[in-house]
């Protein structure tokens, strides 16, 4: 999918659709967090001098030169998505994309939602669903001028 939208799709279409941006950008944080995280988790068998250690440190490699290229790529295309648009919705949809996607590669690579239950899966969602219509909103409305005392004065002089 990257491929097919780094190469086809973003030269085409890239300048006048911010969503091939942000797709490419956020399935490259898809592989950036998790690798990051298996990162971690080799360190621990690499130091502990396990007979694995070996197989931890051809991962450990693996997964910095992963993160490493896909931070790089994420970089060339933050950089030309904030040329042809602008930056609060840019920021707004990517973090919502860019959340929803490290999740989901979260949840298959290291199941880590098959411990939670109905009501805390509940929670989460919920959580995330706020936070998510909270950034958009405010980067949304940000040059929105509110103040409330002229609307207190703009319905006193309808009364």
């Amino acid at each position: 999918m990257l491929l097919l939208l780094i190469f086809w799709i973003a030269p085409a279409h890239g300048p006048t659709n911010i969503m091939v941006y942000i797709s490419i950008c956020s399935l490259l944080g898809s592989f950036t967090v998790p690798s990051t995280k298996g990162i971690g988790l080799a360190a621990q068998d690499i130091f502990h001098n396990n007979p694995s250690s070996q197989r931890a440190l051809c991962l450990c490699l693996v997964l910095l030169a992963v993160l490493g290229c896909s931070i790089i790529i994420q970089f060339r295309y933050i950089n030309k998505a904030l040329e042809c648009f602008d930056s609060s919705v840019f920021g707004a949809i990517y973090y919502v994309v860019f959340t929803t996607l490290v999740l989901l590669a979260s949840a298959i690579l290291f199941r880590e939602w098959s411990n939670v239950g109905l009501v805390d899966f509940l929670g989460m969602a919920c959580g995330f669903t706020t936070v998510s219509v909270g950034i958009v909103l405010i980067q949304v409305f940000k040059e929105f001028n509110f103040n409330i005392g002229e609307m207190n004065k703009s319905n006193m002089k309808t009364d």
